[in-house]
């Protein structure tokens, strides 16, 4: 199997701060390795992610127990890693953290991924909502959902009917969520219309509502994979909330999420490769060993090219991933580049899932081996985040000019 090649494109940059907006042409990408520190927490993350997460992901699967004490592990031996280096502790590490803790336990990766992630994703919350939701939610104590999409309004966001109607001091809110993820969660970061005079993504506010919140009702789902982290739908009827728990103003909601899309996207697309990279270094291993015609399953030159495509397609899809990362982290605008991996990472790895699995025969498509498990698992993210053709929408859009 080949090493895995890294991007963080440090060296050569002209100037640390760039401008929100920047075109990555302008900056001198050279250099594609991890720093010094990087390419050690990806060494002792590989550890954990086999010895400790792998065994116990298909265990997950089939009980739906939620991977808490997985998620907290990782996090445990991030945080101590980066206490006296923060300043590499950056979203490239983060994508970092994404790819390798996904060999052990895709289900276990968005709550894992530190505080660089939860920086992006919680940037808008006040200093009283800060102060708390985010001690239990950067330990993994607790978890938070997000709620977007409703039964008419998937990747639209322009179309969310859920609304809230000011009443005297109070928020009253009404509406329907689908496809929420982590239905356990203590906390539900959720998108409305505050606005009933606007259209499309203006006039579109968001709360933070604590589960015991009344008027709250749930529904899981039983999904097909991803089935350690409960997705469903989540009710309002007359939920009453205050300014307090209003995230910013009212109004701007779309705006400020869209700018963690693109980070999102590119993790995504790394947990994806991760779980699909793992499942070639375990498929390498079988097919040397395994003799057909006189010979080992991977001598034959049918089989060997089937890795060689694959890796090459896997190593494309993660370095893309990266650069999006980085381009953030140098605050370079990277939206098209983000629903390019998005789109691309998570086809490639269930196309290379599904290879293995058919090399193992028979016993690939049993219950024995984790193959069948991060097949379904990965196909669930070519949807999660927007399809790949609302991916391929915002690309045409961007090359079009509109």
């Amino acid at each position: 199997m080949i090493e895995i090649l890294s991007i963080v494109l440090r060296e050569g940059i002209r100037d640390r701060e760039v401008p929100r907006g920047r075109r990555v042409e302008e900056c001198q990408m050279l250099g594609f390795s991890f720093t010094t520190a990087q390419e050690e927490f990806r060494t002792g993350l590989r550890e954990i992610a086999l010895r400790e997460l792998l065994p116990r992901y298909q265990e997950a699967d089939v009980n739906l127990i939620y991977p808490k004490e997985q998620i907290q592990r990782v996090i445990r031996y991030s945080n101590e890693f980066w206490s006296d280096r923060e300043d590499e502790w950056n979203l490239v590490s983060v994508g970092i953290t994404a790819e390798e803790v996904a060999r052990g336990d895709i289900n276990s990766v968005l709550p894992a991924l530190g505080k660089p992630y939860h920086d992006q994703f919680l940037a808008d919350f006040s200093p009283a909502q800060q102060q708390r939701w985010l001690p239990t939610l950067m330990s993994g104590e607790q978890m938070i959902g997000l709620g977007i999409t409703e039964p008419a309004a998937g990747s639209d966001m322009g179309r969310l009917e859920a609304r809230a109607e000011r009443r005297g001091d109070r928020w009253v809110l009404n509406g329907v969520k689908n496809s929420v993820s982590f239905l356990n969660a203590a906390v539900f970061y959720m998108f409305v219309r505050t606005d009933p005079d606007t259209r499309g993504w203006q006039g579109i506010s968001a709360f933070l509502i604590p589960r015991d919140t009344p008027g709250m009702s749930f529904e899981p789902i039983d999904d097909l994979g991803c089935r350690a982290i409960p997705r469903g739908v989540v009710r309002l009827e007359n939920v009453e909330l205050g300014d307090s728990d209003r995230v910013g103003e009212p109004g701007t909601a779309f705006t400020r999420i869209s700018r963690f899309f693109d980070v999102n996207r590119a993790v995504i697309g790394l947990k994806c490769i991760g779980a699909a990279l793992q499942s070639l270094d375990e498929t390498i291993a079988w097919t040397k060993k395994r003799v057909v015609f006189g010979g080992p399953v991977a001598g034959h030159q049918s089989v060997s090219f089937k890795f060689a495509e694959a890796a090459t397609r896997l190593e494309l899809g993660r370095l893309g991933c990266y650069r999006v990362l980085w381009m953030r982290d140098q605050g370079v605008a990277c939206q098209h580049e983000g629903a390019m991996v998005k789109w691309w990472a998570p086809k490639t790895a269930a196309e290379t899932i599904h290879s293995c699995l058919l090399l193992h025969g028979h016993y690939g498509f049993s219950k024995q081996l984790p193959l069948q498990q991060r097949l379904r698992d990965v196909i669930g993210w070519q949807i999660g985040d927007g399809s790949e053709e609302v991916m391929k929408l915002i690309i045409a859009r961007e090359l079009l000019g509109r």
